[in-house]
C-alpha cells in the first residue's frame, strides 16, 4: 500500500470557508487587493497553499528515479491518480501507451590503480552498463567476476573528437574518459560512436556544454552509445586526471542496466477534468511530467505538485461555488518526457505528452492554451524566471505578469523549444502554449542528483501557482479568445527578411510567401480590432439577453481563432538545426541557413580555389557542425539515425527539416583527395537537386498556410 503524506483533517472545509469569506468582503470587480484582480480571482489566488504543494512535491520526489515504464513511474501515477481522484473532479483517467523502458542498478566506478579509490557515478540514461538484459538478450561487457566487472586502463581522450582520439593512440579494450559539450559535438552519442570505432571497452563522460556545470553534478540524459557509458562528476573527473597525470590509471566498473521495447513495456498518463459549463469542448490544460532523471525534484516533481495544487484550488471553489469554470479545466500528468519512445526512433523523449495529443483531437480541436510547467521549485540566483511560450499569447502573458507585478521577476521569449511538453501542445497540436519556468543557474543542475528538495524554494513555487491560476481563470471567462497573432507575423516576417538578404539570388522566390503574410496581417489586424469590440460591448451590456447575443458573436469568432491558430502555428515553424530538432525557427530558414554557406564554399573555391574558406563555410552547414569534428564513419552512424530513422513526432506537419551531406566534401577538400573543381561540381548540384527544390517547397507551405488562416479569420 502507498502511505499517502500527512494532509491536516478538514483542511479543504477550511479552503472552502477561506474562500467564501474573501468573496463576501471582497471589493468589487476590477477592485481587486492587488489593484487588477476581481473578487473571484483574490479568493482563488488567496486560496494557493504553497505548504501543500511542497509536502507533495517532497512525497512525490522520494519515490525516486521515474524513468518512464518503470515500477517507480506507476507507483507516482498511481499517487497522482490517487489524490485527483480525491478532489472533486468530474472525472480521472489512467491511459496507458507503449513504451520502451530502461531501469540500472549496482552502478560502481572505482580506481584500482595507482590506489584504491571509489567515486559516485551513474550509467548513463538508456545506455548498457557491464552486463543486463537489452531488449530480452543477455549482454556483458566485463572482463572479471563471470562478465559483470570491466576492468580496463584509463585513457583522457579530452572531448572525445577524431583528432583527439589520434593524438592518443591505441584505445583497443581501454576505457575512454571524454568531457561532454554540447556546444562542440552536437550530442554525445557522438563521442560514444567514436569510442566505439577505436575499439574502446567503455566510456566515462562528464560535464554538460561550455562551463554550464555544477563541479559535483553528475549529469543524466538519454544515450545512446554502442558500448557502456558511465557519467561522473567535473570534480571527480578532474581528481582521476591527477592520478593519470603522474602514471598508468586502472579503472573497474559494475553496474546492471536492462531495457525493453515498447512491445513489453508500458506508460501511464493520469488526467483530471473538471468540465465547463458553458464550453465544455473548449479546453485550458495544466500540465506537467513525471518522469525524471535521480529524485527530479525540481525536474519535474515540482511541477506535478503545483499541477495537483491548482486542480484542487479550482475543483475545491467550484464545489464551494465561488469559481465558474465555463470551459473545460484538464490537469494532466503526463509520462516519458524524458524518454520512452520506439527504439528505432531519433525522437524519443515528449512521448506521453504527444500520446495525449494523438489520443484525444477532440481536446486538441478545442484547446485554448496548454499551461505546462517544467522545473519550477529553483529560486534563481539572479535575473528572472522565464516563460517560453507561443507567440498569440503574449499580450495575456504580459497582462497576467502586470496585473500580478511581477515584472521584475518574470519575463517570456518565443516560441516553445522541443525541449518541454509545450512543444507537443502547441507545434503538434497546434495550440497556444506556455512553459514555465527556466531560470540562471537551473542548467548545471537539471538531470543531476543535485536536484534534490535541498534546493526546493517557496518563490518559484508561490509565483508558478499565483501565474498559472490567473492564466487558467482569465482563459476560462475570456469572451474573446486571448490571441493576437501580430507577434507571430513579426518573428515570420524578420526571419523571411534576414533569408532574402542570405540568398539573395533567390529571393523573388520568397515573395509569394511575404504576399501571404501581409494578406494574413490585414486579417489579423481586423480580427483584434472585433475582438476588442466584443470584449467591451459585453463589459457594458446591460441585460443576459444582450450578453447571450454578444457571445454568440464571440463564438464564430474564437472557433475562426482556434481554426487560424492551429494552422499557422505548425506549418510556420521548422525544426532541425545543429542535431535535429535542437533548434526551432521559421519553416525555411534551415535550408537557406545551409543554401548559405554552401553558396560561400562554392564562392571561395571559384574565386582563386580559396580551400581553407570553403572549409570554413562548408563547416557552418548543420550537419558539419558536430560532423567535421568526427570520423566519416562516425557521421554517418550518427546522420543515419538522425536522417533515416522512423521520427516519432518530428514528421507532423512536415516541419523536420531535411539535412545536406557535404561531409565527403569536406574531408576531401581537407585531405587534398578533391579537387576544387570537382567540389564545385558536387556542391552545385547538391544546391540544385536538393537545397533550391527544398526551400521551394518550404515558401510554398508556408504561403498556403498563411493564406489558409488568412482566409480561415
Amino acid at each position: 500500500m502507498t502511505r499517502l503524506p500527512f494532509r491536516p483533517i478538514g483542511r479543504s472545509v477550511v479552503m472552502i470557508v477561506a474562500l467564501a469569506l474573501a468573496l463576501a468582503g471582497a471589493p468589487a470587480a476590477g477592485q481587486g487587493a492587488t489593484g487588477a484582480l476581481t473578487a473571484e480571482e483574490d479568493a482563488l489566488l488567496g486560496s494557493l497553499d504553497v505548504e501543500g504543494t511542497i509536502a507533495q512535491l517532497k512525497y512525490i520526489s522520494g519515490l525516486g528515479e521515474k524513468v518512464a515504464g518503470t515500477r517507480e513511474e506507476h507507483l507516482a501515477q498511481q499517487y497522482v491518480y490517487d489524490t485527483l481522484s480525491a478532489m472533486p473532479l468530474d472525472e480521472v483517467v489512467m491511459e496507458s501507451f507503449p513504451t520502451t523502458s530502461w531501469s540500472h542498478e549496482g552502478d560502481r566506478l572505482r580506481v584500482v590503480l595507482p590506489e584504491s579509490k571509489a567515486f559516485p557515478t551513474s550509467v548513463y540514461g538508456y545506455d548498457q552498463a557491464i552486463w543486463g538484459r537489452w531488449f530480452g538478450e543477455r549482454y556483458s561487457w566485463g572482463n572479471r567476476d563471470h562478465g559483470k566487472t570491466l576492468r580496463a586502463r584509463l585513457v583522457d581522450v579530452g572531448y572525445g573528437t577524431a583528432a583527439e582520439f589520434d593524438g592518443v593512440g591505441d584505445v583497443e579494450g581501454k576505457i575512454v574518459l571524454a568531457r561532454r559539450d554540447d556546444n562542440m559535438q552536437g550530442w554525445f552519442t557522438t563521442i560514444g560512436e567514436e569510442a566505439a570505432l577505436r575499439g574502446a571497452a567503455a566510456i566515462v563522460n562528464y560535464g554538460y556544454y561550455g562551463n554550464v556545470v555544477e563541479p559535483d553534478g553528475i549529469k543524466q540524459d538519454v544515450g545512446g552509445a554502442p558500448i557502456p557509458e558511465y557519467a561522473i562528476s567535473v570534480n571527480a573527473a578532474e581528481r582521476v586526471k591527477a592520478l593519470l597525470a603522474d602514471g598508468p590509471v586502472t579503472l573497474e566498473l559494475q553496474g546492471r542496466a536492462d531495457a525493453v521495447t515498447e512491445e513489453v513495456g508500458e506508460a501511464v498518463n493520469v488526467v483530471g477534468y473538471l468540465t465547463g459549463t458553458t464550453y465544455p469542448d473548449e479546453y485550458i490544460i495544466v500540465s506537467g511530467h513525471i518522469d525524471c532523471w535521480w529524485s527530479g525534484a525540481s525536474d519535474n516533481t515540482s511541477s506535478i505538485a503545483a499541477m495537483l495544487e491548482l486542480a484542487r484550488a479550482f475543483s475545491e471553489a467550484r464545489e464551494a461555488g465561488i469559481f465558474t469554470n465555463e470551459r473545460t479545466l484538464v490537469f494532466a500528468s503526463f509520462a516519458g518526457e524524458e524518454f520512452g519512445g520506439p527504439s528505432d526512433t531519433w525522437y524519443d523523449w515528449l512521448i506521453g505528452s504527444y500520446e495525449y495529443v494523438q489520443a484525444h483531437p477532440d481536446v486538441m480541436d478545442g484547446l485554448v492554451v496548454d499551461l505546462n510547467m517544467d522545473g519550477v521549485s529553483f529560486k534563481k540566483p539572479y535575473g528572472k524566471y522565464w516563460l517560453e511560450n507561443t507567440w498569440e499569447i503574449n499580450g495575456f502573458i504580459d497582462e497576467t505578469i502586470g496585473d500580478l507585478n511581477l515584472a521584475e521577476e518574470v519575463s517570456y521569449y518565443n516560441p516553445t523549444y522541443s525541449w518541454t511538453d509545450a512543444w507537443a501542445l502547441s507545434a503538434k497540436a497546434g495550440g497556444s502554449a506556455v512553459q514555465g519556468f527556466w531560470s540562471a543557474g537551473f542548467d548545471a543542475i537539471y538531470h543531476t542528483q543535485l536536484d534534490d528538495v535541498d534546493l526546493v524554494s517557496k518563490e518559484p513555487v508561490r509565483l508558478i501557482l499565483r501565474l498559472y491560476a490567473l492564466m487558467a481563470a482569465r482563459a476560462d471567462h475570456a469572451i474573446a479568445m486571448p490571441f493576437n497573432f501580430l507577434p507571430t507575423i513579426r518573428w515570420a516576417r524578420s526571419y523571411l527578411r534576414s533569408e532574402r538578404q542570405t540568398v539573395p539570388d533567390v529571393s523573388a522566390s520568397f515573395e509569394p510567401a511575404r504576399d501571404a503574410l501581409n494578406e494574413l496581417r490585414v486579417a489579423v489586424t481586423a480580427t483584434n480590432a472585433r475582438a476588442d469590440e466584443l470584449r467591451s460591448d459585453y463589459a457594458a451590456a446591460q441585460t443576459e439577453e444582450e450578453r447571450a447575443t454578444i457571445r454568440a458573436e464571440a463564438d464564430v469568432l474564437n472557433r475562426a481563432m482556434i481554426d487560424a491558430r492551429r494552422i499557422i502555428t505548425p506549418w510556420t515553424l521548422g525544426e532541425g538545426g545543429t542535431m535535429g530538432s535542437w533548434d526551432v525557427f521559421l519553416r525555411s530558414d534551415q535550408h537557406v541557413h545551409d543554401l548559405g554557406y554552401v553558396d560561400a564554399a562554392i564562392a571561395a573555391l571559384s574565386d582563386g580555389r580559396r580551400v581553407p574558406g570553403a572549409l570554413r563555410a562548408l563547416g557552418k552547414v548543420y550537419s558539419m557542425e558536430w560532423g567535421r569534428l568526427f570520423s566519416p564513419e562516425v557521421y554517418q552512424a550518427v546522420s543515419d539515425a538522425m536522417f533515416s530513422d522512423p521520427m516519432y513526432w518530428g514528421d507532423d506537419f512536415d516541419q523536420q527539416q531535411a539535412y545536406v551531406d557535404v561531409h565527403g566534401i569536406y574531408v576531401g577538400l581537407s585531405e587534398g583527395t578533391l579537387s576544387g573543381a570537382r567540389a564545385v561540381q558536387q556542391l552545385k548540384e547538391i544546391r540544385r537537386t536538393q537545397l533550391l527544390p527544398w526551400l521551394k517547397v518550404d515558401l510554398g507551405a508556408l504561403e498556403a498556410a498563411w493564406s489558409e488562416a488568412a482566409a480561415t479569420l
